[in-house]
């Protein structure tokens, strides 16, 4: 059975994100390309449509996933510890090395923390799969959620995010977290 998806668009200190759910659970975290980002962005959240409010109310993962991301950016470590939105991500096999990886980041790199790729492949129990969890983290259609932002080389550097668009972004999400510890 096809899932309906409602979307909500917000405007982020990194720009716009959208949200794609049904009401089973959050199918994508979309974070456009910077293009005039600036890192003294201000931080509240705002939907785009404001029709978008009802679609909110009316399913209940894409509430909880706007409620999540506002709170991410008004204060990061006001997440910690808090239960995430829930997922209908469909792409990955179940018991798949992507999806345990993902799963593993999710829920085992907490905010304000890295893990370099190859302690991530470690975690996921291949400790020689680094270039694998690469790729895992190219395949994540739910970013922030499942904070691929946290993934970083072995030599600390922010690696590409976005395929290398995104690095800025990346760096600004670290500072963000480590900022509001």
């Amino acid at each position: 059975m096809e899932c309906k998806l409602f979307v909500a668009r917000l405007m982020s200190p990194i720009g716009q994100i959208t949200i794609e759910s049904c009401m089973r659970g959050v199918h994508k975290v979309d974070l456009q390309e910077p293009k005039n980002f600036s890192p003294d962005s201000r931080y509240e959240v705002e939907l785009v449509d404001g029709s978008a409010e009802e679609l909110v109310n009316k399913c209940e993962p894409l509430g909880k996933c706007v409620d999540w991301i506002k709170d991410y950016f008004k204060d990061a470590s006001s997440v910690r510890g808090l239960s995430k939105p829930p997922l209908h991500i469909t792409k990955y096999k179940e018991g798949s090395f992507t999806a345990a990886v993902l799963h593993n980041l999710a829920t085992k790199v907490d905010v304000g923390e890295t893990v370099s790729y190859g302690q991530l492949a470690t975690m996921t129990g291949n400790a020689r799969a680094s270039r694998a969890v690469g790729g895992a983290m190219r395949a994540n259609q739910t970013p922030l959620l499942v904070p691929c932002h946290r993934v970083v080389n072995s030599d600390g550097s922010v690696g590409n995010f976005m395929s290398g668009k995104g690095n800025v972004l990346k760096e600004w999400l670290l500072q963000h977290e480590v900022k509001e510890r």
